[in-house]
């Protein structure tokens, strides 16, 4: 017989069955069929749901509401938790589901991803495995609102390890306070919950302010969302004694509140910080709804057939539907609606079947003369097992000299080394001059990242014709005179502004013959606003007396080129075949902007380069040209090939250098 483990961790007195609620609520499953169809909807990029991945915290909230009342109900009943049954429970309730999906991901590693890949991998799959995956995101440079093509296929289980945290968290934390303070579990519950909630909540707005992604991904910042849920547990005697029309009002609003939140939210937040609020709220409000039952609307919505269907399976669903959309977008990156919906459709029949052959089995049936401890004890061997698993894996994980090229690829190794292209904390430039000693003419290349790609041939032809090149480039910051946003938040990016200006004040006091400007287009600014801060910049430019160029804008291929041909070659694919995209998809995307730069430099009598031609004359668009691969990742050309245009740009930039001075 298993033992009760004390706060002390000693065995105190036989156990005793686990409290449970004395009745199921089949509205709490019609929210889990809510809270996962906002997920599946986000992630798979359907419209109006880009801040569905929300559907998250709804989770939270539900497990802080049922694991909440559940340790609450055991310490009232018996004065203390039996450990052993809890853990073994959520054992049996969650690892069999995960350990099969993370095995059957493992094994498709090693087919559908390059060696390069396979090593990072390997590793968030031993992170993932031993349920700290959020830690190991929080520790790399990852982007969780990122392009499907390059995900990670764990990184939805960033939020189970979480929950499992807070799982093994809680219960050792109320049964400490209850020993320490000597009072009921309720009064331990309640200190709990406000204390830690409120630090919780206080911390996460804090660091999302300074580094959104650790209270995105960390525990410590999540706990206040479970601690709500708890909260609701807590009242449930205030709940029964609202007004039918205050309940019902309660769930339109929560219902409103998500559909707001879903259609306005984005990856672009800092969140969770203050945001998180608003879906948390929703979600405490339909708790409150679904603790009185069919008595509203929404309460006898929320328990609608298919959504509690739904939510029935929706832990399988949500282990299966990630990885099955990002496997589809390294064969289809831009999936057409029709796919969208048979995806999604696959990802609840995996999920279905997973709840159906492994959840129910496992939790109802399988391993039932086995004890609590027992069953822990396997869990973790288990986890372990899989961890190792995927470490030897990692062992045959072999670089052949066909990847190393594509490698070296995404990589800009003279850019790198010269640190022109400065960061986004950066307000100024070091001095960045290339090009010959005794120049005839200096000409200064000035822009974003996608101004420094076009270094390379520039400073190759500053070398063959005598010029001196001046580089001025700064990621994510246009030379165009306009108001930009850091990347990935809602913050206006100031550090760009400052550093813009200190530039236009050195090219002033420089007076060089010939400016270059080249800028990425895909700030997502109307394209008259962009026409207009086009027009200031080549007004200040030309009443210092300088001659302009401006490079159109490059292709946008949409997902990381040389990882699809490492992809690619690593199945034995025909690499002219592979990783192309459509003109047409590009031109749509680029041309309202290149229309406005064309305008705004043609009125300014300043040279508007294109060289559209020389990357792509078809329809379809291959991505590796001569042996090279063409891009460096989404967006950015690879520094072989920008070489390879150079004689395409030498014609445009002579022509420039001799040009009279206006």
């Amino acid at each position: 017989m298993s033992a009760v483990v004390s706060a002390a961790g000693t065995e105190a007195r036989p156990a005793v069955p686990q409290a449970r609620s004395t009745s199921f609520n089949p509205g709490l499953q019609g929210m889990r069929g809510l809270a996962i169809s906002l997920v599946l909807l986000n992630h798979a990029s359907v419209p109006g749901f880009a801040g569905g991945f929300v559907g998250v915290d709804v989770f939270f909230v539900i497990s802080g509401y049922l694991i909440g009342g559940l340790l609450l109900r055991e310490l009232e009943t018996h004065g203390t938790i039996d450990l052993w049954a809890f853990f073994g429970r959520r054992v049996r309730r969650l690892l069999p589901a995960s350990a099969l999906a993370l095995v059957v991901t493992l094994v498709g590693m090693r087919y559908l991803y390059a060696p390069h890949e396979q090593d990072e991998l390997l590793s968030s799959m031993r992170a993932a495995a031993l349920y700290a995956v959020n830690i190991w995101f929080a520790s790399r440079p990852t982007d969780y609102f990122g392009g499907h093509t390059e995900a990670n296929p764990l990184l939805h289980l960033w939020s189970l390890a979480v929950e499992e945290q807070f799982y093994l968290l809680w219960p050792l934390l109320l049964l400490a306070v209850v020993r320490l303070t000597g009072r009921g579990a309720r009064h331990a519950t309640f200190w709990l919950v406000a204390v830690l909630g409120v630090t919780s909540l206080v911390a996460c707005v804090v660091v999302s302010l300074i580094k959104y992604k650790l209270a995105f991904f960390l525990t410590p910042f999540r706990i206040w969302e479970f601690a709500a849920g708890m909260a609701v547990m807590g009242s449930a005697h205030l709940v029964a004694n609202l007004n039918k029309r205050w309940v019902t009002g309660l769930g339109l609003t929560a219902l409103l509140a998500l559909v707001l939140v879903s259609l306005t939210f984005d990856g672009r937040m800092r969140f969770p910080g203050g945001w998180a609020v608003i879906p948390v709220l929703a979600a405490v409000m339909l708790l409150v709804v679904v603790q009185r039952g069919r008595q509203s609307l929404v309460g006898r919505w929320l328990e609608a057939r298919w959504l509690r269907w739904l939510g029935d399976c929706s832990y399988s669903v949500y282990l299966w539907h990630w990885p099955v959309l990002i496997v589809a977008t390294q064969f289809f990156p831009k999936p057409d609606p029709w796919l969208t919906v048979a995806l999604l459709a696959v990802s609840i029949a995996l999920g279905r079947l997973s709840y159906r052959l492994v959840e129910q089995p496992f939790l109802h049936g399988l391993l039932q003369d086995w004890s609590a401890r027992r069953i822990v004890l396997a869990g973790l061997a288990l986890c372990i097992m899989v961890a190792v698993a995927a470490q030897l894996t990692r062992k045959f994980v072999h670089v052949t000299p066909e990847q190393g090229r594509f490698l070296k690829a995404a990589k800009w190794t003279v850019v790198d080394s010269t640190e022109c292209l400065t960061l986004a904390p950066a307000l100024d430039q070091p001095a960045c001059e290339f090009g010959s000693k005794q120049p005839r003419a200096t000409v200064v290349l000035f822009g974003d990242s996608h101004a420094s790609q076009w270094f390379v041939p520039l400073q190759h032809l500053a070398e063959k014709h005598g010029l001196r090149l001046v580089a001025l480039t700064k990621a994510a910051c246009p030379s165009v005179d306009v108001t930009v946003q850091v990347y990935t938040t809602l913050n206006e990016y100031r550090e760009c502004t400052i550093w813009r200006e200190r530039m236009l004040k050195r090219i002033e006091a420089m007076k060089p013959e010939v400016v270059v400007m080249a800028n990425s287009s895909g700030y997502s600014i109307v394209p008259k606003h962009w026409q207009a801060g086009l027009d200031r910049t080549i007004t200040r430019l030309q009443g210092m007396g300088v001659r302009i160029g401006y490079i159109r804008d490059t292709p946008f291929p949409g997902f990381d080129v040389p990882t699809c041909h490492a992809r690619s070659a690593w199945r034995g694919w025909s690499l002219g075949q592979a990783c192309t995209y459509l003109v047409a998809d590009d031109e749509a995307r680029l041309s309202p902007i290149a229309q406005v730069e064309e305008i705004a430099l043609k009125q300014r009598g300043a040279t508007f380069i294109n060289l559209a031609a020389s990357m792509c004359s078809a329809a379809v668009c291959e991505t590796a040209r001569d042996g090279m691969v063409m891009f460096m990742d989404r967006n950015h050309l690879t520094e072989d090939f920008a070489l390879s245009l150079a004689p395409q740009l030498e014609s445009p930039l002579l022509q420039l250098v001799n040009a009279p001075t206006p």
